[in-house]
């Protein structure tokens, strides 16, 4: 029996190392040598693996950057300092990138959401928005449970009573929240100028049930297009909307901003 039991041993111990010999060839017969430039780019990129960038993780970037020439600024988190040195490794010049941040498109605090039944259901706004929007009358509006916060993985975004505000700072546009939003209420824009002029807004319902379920939505009157001639805002779907590129005449921006009856225009 003890023979029996020294000989599987031994068997075993042949086997275990006639597979590692196997492995150990193969790996050196097959193995593909990673191009040394991919480990050093991947030192200037932050590891978030946010995805901002459209690839898999920080890793895939470094490989589409050393061997597709693709563009580093396209990573949202990376500083100014960490791209200027890449750009200077890889031989490159920058041009122009503006910071890209997530914008609400919603004005509406707790005090402001009303409801037509009381929600009892799991508190995240995914599994409120099938229940009637957690029985929320406006049914574009920010539902307030905050899922866009847990999934920043830069701590840019927190919930004010009931409403998410995004700290500019912080925020590298990676487009997280943006994802996790089931009602769509916030977007990434370019911020080309010194204030980013949004409308808080996204709501396509007509004045009069605007003005009965919410004191701080877009009534589409139509001010904010009249009084503007060089079209920074127009007036679509009962909806204003801002053209992001006709910003350069901040003060210009603002004064119509500031004609808003709800005010529902706001800036970074």
């Amino acid at each position: 029996m003890d023979n029996l039991i020294v000989a599987s041993i031994l068997s075993m111990a042949g086997l275990a190392i006639a597979f590692a010999s196997v492995l150990a060839f193969a790996d050196r017969k097959l193995r593909v040598e990673e191009d040394p430039r991919i480990a050093e780019v991947l030192k200037f990129l932050p590891h978030v693996n946010c995805g901002a960038c459209g690839y898999l993780n920080c890793h895939d970037f470094a490989e589409h950057i050393v061997k597709d020439g693709e563009d580093p600024s396209k990573c949202r988190p990376l500083g100014e300092e960490s791209k200027e040195k890449l750009l200077e490794y890889l031989g490159k010049e920058g041009g122009d990138v503006y910071p890209t941040i997530a914008v609400v498109h919603c004005a509406a605090e707790w005090d402001h959401k009303k409801t037509d039944a009381d929600y009892k259901g799991v508190r995240t706004c995914i599994a409120a928005n099938p229940a009637f929007g957690a029985g929320m009358e406006c049914e574009y509006g920010c539902i307030g449970f905050g899922d866009c916060t847990l999934v920043c993985p830069f701590d840019a975004i927190h919930m004010e009573n009931g409403l998410p505000r995004v700290d500019v700072d912080k925020c590298t546009g990676c487009g997280k929240c943006v994802e996790a939003c089931p009602r769509n209420i916030i977007s990434l824009q370019e911020k080309k100028f010194r204030n980013l002029f949004y409308v808080a807004c996204s709501t396509h319902d007509g004045a009069l049930r605007v003005r009965k379920i919410c004191s701080v939505g877009c009534i589409a009157c139509g001010i904010c297009e009249k009084i503007s001639p060089e079209k920074y805002f127009e007036v679509k779907d009962n909806l204003s909307c801002p053209n992001y590129d006709k910003q350069d005449k901040q003060e210009e921006v603002e004064k119509v901003a500031e004609k808003c009856p709800t005010k529902v225009i706001k800036k970074t």
